[in-house]
């Protein structure tokens, strides 16, 4: 990952704007919203708190609108569809402070994150909590450690990057991420994995610090549509590499066996056909089939480079 920028300003910034995107989380959003509150009164000179509620069908939106009216340093924006990828956008876009945190509400992660992320921000664009830093972090069940291992291990296959978590909790410099956020579609459901591989693509200086992750409470999605939905988009986002990492070798394979099985017929005249007519029709398989995957995987970088020229030119445009 980069390395640190030279500091911005010879005094540490104590101020943060905490986004908190929030889905049908009445039943924890109150009483979560308030300790936040706290840790922040007593460790930072400023602060300001942003629910951004998300499509939720409880009374998630009438407990954050409260809080909002309550508390001078709490926020409310209200959208109508779930999204984390709009609400963490839709936060960062109003925040008025320089130094973001992105914290989920169940507050399963140390607190502490947010004044090491706030002083990492002096010099680094983007701070990463990695629960998968080292043995004993990820405390929650076995059910859910599983799956959360296997995803982050595909993510480093996938796009080559060196950061070992993206689903945990994030800070960023505003005006260093709000850019990447206009060229990643708010919709996909791995958004904050693609953001974390657009700020290392585009050269961001990112720090990576380990964070303890507790089961505050069970998972609200169940496991197998959770798991589908993050590999659809994970793997329609990598298709290009997915591709070419299968069709190249399979087209290469083929041809090779296509070529193996002319020359030792040309070389022997005691044969009337094709040493094995099977081998052969099955090497031309191979080679008809990696060709196709492998164009396909060409054509998905394309559309992906594309589809980043589009979002940065709505953004310039904008």
């Amino acid at each position: 990952m980069g390395g640190a920028r030279p500091n911005r300003s010879s005094e540490m910034e104590t101020v943060v704007s905490i986004v908190v995107p929030v889905h049908n989380e009445a039943g924890v959003l109150r009483m979560n919203a308030l300790k936040l509150r706290e840790h922040l009164k007593e460790r930072l000179s400023a602060h300001e708190i942003i629910l951004c509620e998300n499509g939720s069908v409880d009374a998630t939106p009438q407990i954050a609108s409260d809080l909002a009216g309550e508390f001078e340093d709490v926020e409310f924006l209200a959208l109508p569809d779930r999204s984390l990828g709009e609400a963490l956008k839709a936060g960062v876009q109003v925040a008025n402070y320089e130094k973001i945190v992105y914290i989920p509400i169940d507050l399963a992660v140390d607190l502490d994150f947010i004044e090491e992320s706030v002083r990492l921000l002096q010099v680094f664009d983007v701070v990463i909590g990695s629960k998968r830093m080292g043995a004993g972090l990820d405390k929650r069940s076995i059910v859910r450690r599983v799956p959360s291992m296997a995803f982050h291990g595909m993510v480093r296959s996938l796009f080559g990057v060196e950061f070992t978590d993206s689903t945990c909790v994030k800070a960023y410099r505003r005006d260093s991420i709000l850019d990447l956020m206009e060229r990643v579609p708010p919709s996909s459901r791995v958004f904050e994995t693609e953001l974390l591989v657009e700020a290392e693509r585009m050269g961001l200086y990112v720090a990576e610090v380990p964070v303890v992750v507790g089961e505050r409470r069970p998972s609200r999605e169940l496991l197998g549509m959770k798991i589908r939905s993050k590999l659809e988009d994970l793997l329609s986002a990598r298709l290009d590499r997915i591709s070419l990492m299968v069709g190249v070798p399979m087209f290469v394979a083929g041809l090779l066996g296509v070529l193996l099985l002319t020359y030792v017929k040309t070389a022997s005249s005691s044969y009337g056909g094709f040493v094995n007519p099977y081998a052969f029709l099955l090497s031309m398989l191979l080679v008809i089939s990696g060709f196709q995957i492998t164009t396909l995987g060409l054509l998905s970088r394309l559309i992906m480079q594309i589809r980043r020229q589009i979002f940065g030119a709505l953004k310039d445009r904008s």
